[in-house]
């Protein structure tokens, strides 16, 4: 039986794991640097992902065999203090992935991103294999980790499973210091009837999932026969792209009067480094993903 482990589980994505795995009676215990503000449906002990030895000690002693690693420090936040950066994100991974070596973990789920992409990617549509150049620490760090992903499993045959992600939909988590968060921001000043103001230029065009397909398209993934598998590393995913001019007058079409007054910060520079389009046709030859959330879908969703 599973026994899973998800560090980093009061974000985005581990709030939703939780919900996910829950539905089907599978034990997982969640863990964070921070303590959960209301009573979890999982297992829960307070844990920072840079301290190995407590990390081990619950793999052991909870007799987990797959890991969600979900820790990170995302794009804009990470502009910040690169050097914590580097720090949390690439030093949790490393011990995530020794002491899955040591315990003989069955497979690993860790989250890329798109930021792993630049300037040399060709980003009015992305390929699978593109030439990266990421301009932020985040999109960095998550490069590298696709790079130690095909090492580890060809050194130890360690199964790390990985998305590059666009930008995530999901207002049940507050955003978490993403480029992409104009999207959930925008969407939760409409629900409050304010004004916004953007801090990308309103013909700035990303890639966006709602939450239920990020969830889905990861469970499927790791579901999935390794022999299936052509891509070793991270594998390119994609809902939908929108611009914020696009979202405000879809917003508009569901019934909200929402202003949105656009001042383009440093933020504007990491978007455009990132693809417009992404192609994520080996994600739907190899494991059969197909997103049931597009645009209009999507902002439905969000704004009920």
């Amino acid at each position: 039986m599973d026994r899973i482990l998800i560090t980093g589980a009061l974000g985005q994505l581990g709030t939703e794991f939780i919900k996910h795995f829950k539905k089907l009676n599978v034990f997982v215990l969640a863990t964070d640097i921070k303590l959960p503000k209301y009573k979890l449906q999982c297992e829960f002990e307070q844990a920072d992902s840079l301290d190995k030895t407590r990390i081990n000690e619950l793999v052991k002693k909870h007799d987990i065999n797959i890991i969600y690693h979900l820790v990170a420090i995302l794009s804009a936040s990470g502009e910040k203090d690169p050097f914590k950066s580097w720090k949390l994100n690439m030093n949790s991974f490393q011990n995530i992935a020794e002491i899955s070596v040591e315990n003989n973990i069955k497979k690993v789920f860790w989250p890329s991103s798109m930021a792993v992409f630049g300037t040399e990617s060709k980003l009015d549509l992305v390929i699978q294999n593109p030439l990266m150049n990421p301009s932020t620490i985040y999109g960095i760090t998550k490069l590298v980790g696709e790079k130690l992903m095909e090492y580890y499993f060809n050194r130890f045959r360690l199964d790390i499973r990985s998305l590059r992600y666009p930008g995530i939909v999901s207002v049940e988590t507050a955003p978490g210091g993403g480029t992409t968060d104009y999207i959930i921001d925008m969407i939760n000043a409409a629900k409050k009837g304010i004004d916004y103001t953007c801090f990308l230029d309103e013909n700035t065009e990303l890639p966006m999932m709602y939450i239920d397909d990020a969830i889905n398209s990861a469970i499927t993934l790791m579901a999935a026969k390794k022999s299936n598998l052509s891509i070793l590393g991270s594998y390119n995913i994609t809902g939908f792209s929108i611009t914020p001019k696009k979202l405000l007058n879809e917003i508009k079409s569901n019934g909200f009067n929402l202003k949105v007054n656009y001042e383009p910060d440093f933020r504007q520079k990491i978007a455009d480094s990132w693809p417009k389009k992404i192609d994520d046709s080996s994600s739907k030859k190899d494991w059969g993903w197909n997103p049931e959330f597009g645009l209009k879908e999507t902002i439905i969703e969000a704004l009920k």
